[in-house]
């Protein structure tokens, strides 16, 4: 376990140190710089989906209403009470989560389909409630974000607000390692391979989902607020149920159960939308075709897409040397032997 662990390490520090020095190449381009910012703010709400479906076994298709509440909360705390960034993005998670909290305490108790339409009522209804709540939201012309700075540095400038929105989805994609590798996520995944089984042997699994929930929706609304930030102007129309089902590519086309994952179906989706664009009504068939391809390619997402090339490697190998490869595993399994004994 330790050595993969060392063998899968180099690639989120390769990722990072990519991520870095992107500025350096691109830094001049407004237009690539935002699409790189966007890539990690959705990056993080597809990896808070990808907690709660790869990792706690529940389906949802409204996590856009989760990103609305961040974002509003962002505007509203940065708008009335003018708080630093950093208070400001937990108070953004924490709103989100007390919704999910509650959203949650249903969902616990459903299964399949129900917790589908529960989860897409919500994530219908969000955006009518900020459209109609219009002492808080200011409802269609919504609220805009004012000025913010960190540490002195101008958040309005594409660098600045790129690399404050890389620190913090960093922070939140390795919060989510962390989490899994925990005892809480080890229950998550117990109740998700098998909930009979995790009762039997003593997991509380209402409370587990319900917690596998609200942790999710905290993630999320933590990624509401950076978009908020990035986006300028937090709105209804910012938050259509075709977010929510972008998300929903994401985790699939990224590999259920996979947070570096749900990274790079982010990357890869966000970069075909932006290009589609520019086709006006063929933009959702681009993408909807990008996804397709994507799992004939790899089934398990792109996640498994390294594994899947080492093994038809190998079997072409074998095929070309199958006396050489077949010295090498019988040494291999001598060499095992002698060890155990």
């Amino acid at each position: 376990m330790i050595r993969a662990r060392r063998r899968g390490l180099p690639w989120p520090l390769l990722a990072f140190g990519f991520a870095v020095a992107f500025p350096a190449a691109y830094g001049g381009n407004t237009a690539i710089m935002s699409v790189a910012t966007q890539c990690l703010i959705y990056a993080v709400a597809a990896a808070s989906l990808n907690l709660l479906m790869g990792y706690g076994g529940q389906v949802s298709l409204g996590h856009a209403g989760f990103l609305a509440a961040g974002a509003y909360t962002a505007a509203v705390v940065a708008i009335h009470f003018r708080l630093p960034l950093v208070p400001e993005i937990l108070a953004a998670g924490l709103v989100a989560a007390a919704i999910g909290f509650v959203l949650g305490l249903p969902t616990g108790r459903l299964h399949g389909l129900y917790l589908v339409i529960l989860t897409l009522g919500f994530g219908v209804a969000v955006p009518q409630i900020a459209l109609n709540w219009t002492g808080l939201t200011n409802g269609w012309a919504g609220l805009a974000m004012p000025p913010t700075t960190l540490w002195g540095l101008d958040l309005t400038s594409q660098p600045t607000l790129y690399y404050c929105v890389l620190a913090v989805s960093w922070l939140c994609l390795l919060a989510m390692l962390s989490l899994v590798a925990t005892r809480s996520g080890r229950i998550f995944m117990a109740v998700r391979d098998s909930e009979a089984a995790a009762m039997a042997m003593g997991v509380n699994v209402w409370r587990a989902k319900v917690k596998v929930f609200t942790t999710s929706a905290f993630f999320c609304g933590i990624a509401g607020d950076l978009l908020a930030h990035w986006t300028g102007l937090v709105a209804p129309t910012s938050f259509p149920f075709d977010l929510s089902l972008l998300f929903f590519s994401m985790v699939i086309v990224g590999g259920m159960g996979s947070i570096w994952g749900s990274l790079t179906g982010a990357v890869l989706l966000v970069v075909i939308a932006d290009q589609a664009a520019s086709v006006g009504g063929l933009s959702t068939a681009i993408i909807g075709g990008a996804v397709v391809l994507t799992l004939l390619v790899a089934p398990e997402g792109l996640a498994s897409l390294p594994r899947v090339v080492s093994w038809r490697l190998r079997r072409m190998l074998e095929r070309e040397a199958p006396g050489e490869i077949g010295r090498f595993r019988n040494r291999d399994q001598r060499v095992r032997k002698e060890r155990r004994a």
